[in-house]
């Protein structure tokens, strides 16, 4: 088995893990405050990684620190936005929403290297829009900010996809990933204190909820993702990680999400346009 090949399947777990993660996020957060599930989720995952990074700190190199204090702020970015727009929309639509992240990557990649970008690139921005459109525009009452904090919270994932392709290395992925908790934990703690004053209820649905998001969607997932993403260019892992939101809808059946018309029919525009924005079409591309 190719190491290409290993890489893929790896993504595709990952893609899984994180939407089963959806869901049993929501649930978490009918009992918890957003900046304080976050800070717990990400506190937890640093101290899990950190008895096996301490004594390797000081003999990583600097670059890949400073990558993965980069991932980590893109992370705290885009994991933020989308726990608060949990509060506003079902996790089936913010499953779609957040898989915009495949649509920014090329185009923000165009942007970097100053190239305009191709017809295949505006068809697809355009029909992600559409659908975008069809399933966030509800009569008068418009786009939901739920709404508009996904698709920000897309972009901060496009560009830690980014990041990760650029900064992470077999040899340091300990200590890169272990940067990206602990960046996003002390990033978390200022809101989480200051607006929640760091309350978290203890029952079954918090504990479990959050010991879930922080071991298998944190810790495994972006070990994972930081060790075999490279073995892969970035739009690929974004062709793979489209899986997502489809994920994201079947998981978020048990927690009683009912999957409306609108947010279906915007679903299937918004993976249109992701599986159009990253076929290969040309013989430079790629």
């Amino acid at each position: 088995m190719s190491k290409q090949l290993k890489a893929d399947i790896s993504l595709l777990v990952i893609s899984m893990i994180w939407g089963a993660g959806m869901p049993v996020m929501s649930l978490a957060l009918q009992h918890i405050g957003p900046y304080t599930f976050m800070l717990t989720r990400y506190s937890i995952a640093t101290i899990i990684l950190l008895p096996f990074v301490v004594k390797r700190l000081r003999k990583a190199e600097k670059e890949s620190i400073k990558g993965g204090a980069l991932i980590g702020l893109s992370m705290f970015l885009g994991s933020l936005l989308q726990t608060i727009a949990l509060l506003y929309t079902t996790p089936s639509k913010a499953g779609f929403l957040t898989g915009l992240y495949s649509i920014f990557v090329p185009v923000i990649t165009a942007v970097i290297y100053r190239k305009l970008p191709d017809l295949k690139t505006v068809f697809a921005v355009g029909i992600s829009l559409f659908g975008l459109a069809v399933m966030s525009i509800e009569g008068s009452s418009g786009i939901n900010i739920g709404d508009v904090l996904l698709v920000v919270s897309a972009v901060a994932y496009a560009f830690q996809i980014l990041l990760v392709g650029k900064y992470a290395k077999s040899e340091y992925i300990l200590e890169t990933t272990f940067m990206q908790m602990l960046v996003v934990s002390l990033l978390s703690f200022i809101p989480s204190m200051a607006v929640e004053k760091f309350y978290v209820p203890i029952n079954k649905t918090t504990v479990l909820s959050v010991l879930f998001i922080a071991v298998f969607s944190t810790v495994v997932a972006y070990m994972v993702q930081n060790k075999m993403q490279p073995y892969t260019d970035p739009t690929h892992a974004a062709i793979i990680f489209l899986s997502e939101p489809l994920f994201v809808a079947i998981f978020s059946i048990f927690v009683g999400d009912i999957l409306t018309v609108r947010t279906l029919i915007g679903g299937v525009f918004i993976m249109l346009g992701m599986l159009v924005i990253n076929i290969k079409t040309g013989k430079n591309e790629g």
